[in-house]
């Protein structure tokens, strides 16, 4: 079982965004922060992080292992767990993530609060960090 935690953080004055993961599996433990499509919207860049959580999956081939997603987004959560969302700003990236879990052999999304998700948080501020400093 994998278990990976995303998360996103937003510079609403810069129009900056960055995303972390933290991936935890049987010998494998790895820190994930990478840049995020510019932006002033929060849940966008935490749909854009959660995408980024299952293509780390399918490019990594773990298509076939329990995977188990973590995101303190209640936005990303319901939306997934009910297969809509409304705003409809956010539906390609909401098509592109249900595409891409199509792919997954067994996967559950758990919704925690943001002191569960410290880890993928930190990766997050570090990439809009590094942002900055460009």
């Amino acid at each position: 079982m994998l278990k990976i935690y995303s998360d996103a953080a937003v510079s609403a004055k810069d129009c900056l965004a960055g995303g972390g993961l933290l991936v935890v599996g049987e010998g494998l433990y790895k820190q994930i922060k990478y840049p995020l499509t510019p932006t002033i919207d929060n849940h966008l860049a935490e749909l854009e992080a959660f995408l980024n959580a299952v293509c780390w999956v399918v490019n990594n081939n773990y298509q076939d292992n329990w995977i188990v997603f973590h995101s303190d987004s209640q936005l990303v959560v319901t939306a997934l767990h009910k297969n809509y969302i409304k705003n409809k700003q956010y539906i390609n990236l909401f098509k592109s993530i249900s595409r891409m879990l199509d792919d997954l052999a067994f996967y559950e999304i758990k919704w925690i609060p943001e002191k569960e998700n410290k880890g993928a948080d930190n990766m997050a501020k570090q990439a809009l960090a590094k942002q900055r400093k460009k």
